[in-house]
């Protein structure tokens, strides 16, 4: 019995052992993976010592003595960082992630088809060949940077889990990363196949009214004051395609001429909003060029300031909502086409090989990968502005990034084709501007692409009539604006940000912070009329109205009416189009927030009368019934105590990680994945959107980053992102900055110190030139 007994031992004891063994590799394999950020490390590639500067945020402030030493010190920053995430946006678009990821996701390789078929790895090479020679230095030098950095291994932690080793940067994998955005931005592919299903659904009658036009008490962006008609070079009589307005997703920007300042000097404000992810889109950087600084957002795969300022301007985004993407259908076998073959490499599995086929204006589309049902046997292409083979966006950023006027500006954005995007603009000179430059497809009534708005007709505008131009992605051009502009708009965040900017007469810097944490939904104010005529039945239903009937709209987190409506308005949804679109309606169940509004509001009101009855019900009887459906759900929930309920509680923002979030493991979950309690929904200056159609309220798009730049002292300009610099889950810097994003606090990253007098607390690598 004692032999078996330390036979048993013995064994546990190995177990152990090994156990013991096999984390002490993971954490020595986890913690040397994080990145150097003090010393000196010798790299090949450097003309001269670069400095590699941190922050108490993990900001690096980069400086160099040369434009290339500084987009190789970038490049080193953001392989130490960002690698794996710059690896997965190069894989989309290459149509790679099977290569890594195949063996445990059988998806990617359908990913992989699609992006094959589209053929972005082929618009990525034809952008390296357009680069200009100052920026094919900088792309060279910037993957000189990432390389150095592999070259030194101790690689990103999702290597070690995956038991894989990362391969060379190359110059087209930083034009990938511009073909991954304006992948993420262009609009028009998945709304045509959509609205076809639904033609086949719905009565001519009710498309229109379900699909309402853009409303008119709704902002434009630009005013007709500042829009002199035009002489177009191809007329159009009538619009083709309707502006639709029901959009969540989208992004802020506003600026003031100083006319409506305290400091006399133009303010500019940007918060974009994309999906969210552990890391995030943007990594904030300082670039010290020999030129003068520029500082703000980088996008980990590409060595340029995005969205920023430089020492005499400062910029920022939004989506225009452009309908740049059709799928034009023909009659099978009608298409010139050529063939191409694309190796589709699967780890763990069998390769894949695909023929697809293009034609002159695009890809055929595979219905092995597409849903193009509603097409029948036809022949798809897709027809895309992000598909251009003349895409000269990397020259254009860099162009941006280093401009000095206005009109050099503009100027710079000759050669854009996609995404198109409202560019907001402010000078130390007092200048306030618009231009959105890019491929804005004509087409004729049959909805053919005939050419595109000349650059010189493109929507701009250069210090307007009224002193300010604010986007909520709201319609962008006026009646007069003589081209058709069909897409996807928002409306009720334009319509708060213009009601918080006509409150004060002299905007500062913390008015304008305000108003980008504004957290009142525009469209809960004007559905309150009808809401406090609904008739619940149930004792919880009628607690609810209460609250609800002296709610102002504010979707604070700590609210109870928040969660309460959102859970109302769900059943809202299926009280008004359930009955109409039957077995399709959880497919079609989205915000649509105009159309809600002209049902609830206007003189749409018929919705609500139940088809499936004799009866002839109206809104305030079926808003009751949905009320009372939707508490029942609500304290199954989160319990019968209503009034202790908080929106923060159930509506959280989900930074999730591409491989580990969802993966099953629940230890890699909690380490890769963060979570934040917010305010707010997706019709809110602050934006948060979560999917009515999902059993949750986890927010997976919101404001990617904020900025507020100060043109009377543009040291002083502010930022934020989420949730952190870094990309390893170790490290102090993957999550830091997300309760103080969460809370509207902000950092200035100023220009105005070098690495010989920086702050105290800063961290500093230099780069030496090896040998």
């Amino acid at each position: 019995m004692r032999w078996v007994i330390r036979g048993i031992a013995g064994v546990l004891g190995l177990a152990i052992f090994i156990v013991a063994v096999a984390a002490g590799y993971v954490f020595y394999r986890f913690s040397s993976s994080q990145p150097r950020t003090e010393g000196s490390v010798q790299v090949a590639g450097l003309s001269a010592e670069a400095h590699i500067v941190r922050d108490e945020f993990g900001v690096p402030h980069i400086f160099g003595e040369t434009d290339e030493d500084i987009y190789f010190a970038i490049g080193y920053a953001h392989a130490q960082d960002r690698f794996f995430q710059m690896d997965m946006m190069r894989r989309y678009v290459h149509g790679e992630l099977a290569a890594l990821l195949g063996h445990l996701n059988p998806a990617t390789r359908y990913a992989d088809a699609r992006s094959r078929n589209r053929g972005y790895h082929l618009v990525a090479h034809a952008a390296v060949e357009n680069a200009d020679p100052e920026m094919r230095a900088a792309i060279e030098a910037y993957a000189r940077g990432v390389n150095a950095r592999l070259a030194e291994g101790r690689h990103p932690p999702e290597y070690l889990f995956l038991q894989a080793t990362p391969e060379p940067w190359e110059l087209h994998d930083s034009a990938a990363v511009v073909v991954y955005m304006a992948d993420s931005l262009a609009a028009g592919e998945y709304a045509e196949v959509a609205n076809r299903e639904l033609g086949e659904i719905l009565s001519a009658e009710q498309f229109a009214e379900f699909l309402p036009g853009y409303p008119d008490w709704a902002p434009t962006m630009l005013q007709s004051e500042d829009f002199p008609p035009l002489e177009p070079e191809t007329p159009i009589e009538e619009p083709t395609t309707e502006a639709q307005p029901d959009f969540d997703d989208g992004s802020n920007a506003w600026v003031l001429s100083g006319d409506h300042t305290v400091s006399g000097e133009p303010l500019l404000a940007n918060d974009p909003h994309l999906s969210l992810g552990a890391p995030g889109i943007w990594y904030f950087a300082r670039l010290d060029l020999p030129q003068g600084a520029v500082v703000g957002a980088t996008i980990a795969g590409s060595p340029l300031v995005v969205l920023g300022r430089n020492q005499v301007s400062a910029w920022g985004f939004t989506n225009t909502g452009f309908d740049v993407i059709d799928m034009q259908p023909y009659a099978a076998g009608s298409l010139a086409t050529t063939t191409r073959t694309e190796v589709i490499e699967v780890r763990g599995g069998e390769d894949i090989t695909l023929t697809f086929r293009d034609a002159e204006n695009g890809p055929v589309l595979n219905p092995d990968y597409f849903n193009l049902d509603v097409f029948g046997d036809q022949d798809v292409v897709l027809v895309s502005t992000a598909l251009s083979r003349d895409n000269r966006v990397a020259d254009v950023s860099l162009d941006l990034m280093l401009s000095q006027s206005w009109d050099e500006f503009v100027e710079a954005g000759r050669g854009f084709t996609a995404p198109m995007q409202n560019m907001h603009y402010a000078h130390i000179d007092g200048t306030i501007g618009y231009t959105t430059p890019g491929l804005l497809p004509i087409r004729d009534e049959d909805g053919n692409w005939t050419g595109y708005v000349p650059y010189e007709e493109l929507p701009r505008v250069r210090n307007p009539i009224s002193g300010r131009i604010a986007s909520g992605n709201n319609r962008i051009t006026p009646d007069n604006y003589p081209y058709d502009t069909p897409g996807t708009y928002t409306a009720y965040r334009a319509e708060r940000i213009e009601q918080r900017l006509d409150a004060v007469d002299q905007h500062s810097p913390e008015s304008f912070q305000d108003i980008i944490m504004d957290v009142t939904s525009a469209q809960v104010a004007r559905l309150l009329p009808a809401l406090r005529d609904a008739q619940p039945q149930t004792e919880a239903g009628i607690q609810a109205l209460s609250l609800i009937r002296e709610w102002d709209g504010d979707m604070a987190a700590v609210r109870a009416e928040p969660l309460i409506y959102s859970l109302w308005y769900r059943d809202i949804a299926e009280a008004i189009y359930g009955d109409e679109l039957g077995e399709d309606f959880n497919r079609f169940l989205s915000s649509r927030r105009v159309f809600t509004e002209n049902v609830l509001m206007g003189s749409d009101d018929h919705w609500c009368d139940d088809i499936t009855t004799d009866g002839n019900e109206s809104c305030e009887q079926r808003l009751g019934i949905a009320l009372d459906a939707a508490m029942a759900r609500g304290i199954e929930r989160f319990g019968p105590d209503i009034d202790n309920w908080t929106w923060g509680s159930a509506h959280q923002a989900v930074f999730d990680h591409p491989v580990f979030t969802g993966s099953g493991l629940p230890l890699l979950e909690d380490w890769f994945t963060v979570r934040q309690p917010v305010g707010g929904d997706s019709s809110t200056v602050n934006v948060a959107v979560f999917s009515v159609r999902a059993q949750s309220f986890d927010v997976f798009h919101g404001p990617s980053l904020r900025a507020i730049y100060d043109l009377s002292d543009l040291e002083s300009s502010r930022f934020m992102h989420a949730p952190g610099q870094s990309g390893h889950p170790w490290s102090d810097h993957y999550r830091d900055l997300a309760p103080l994003w969460a809370a509207g606090e902000s950092f200035e990253m100023r220009t105005d110190w070098g690495p010989e007098d920086a702050p105290a607390n800063m961290r500093v690598l230099t780069l030496r030139p090896a040998n």
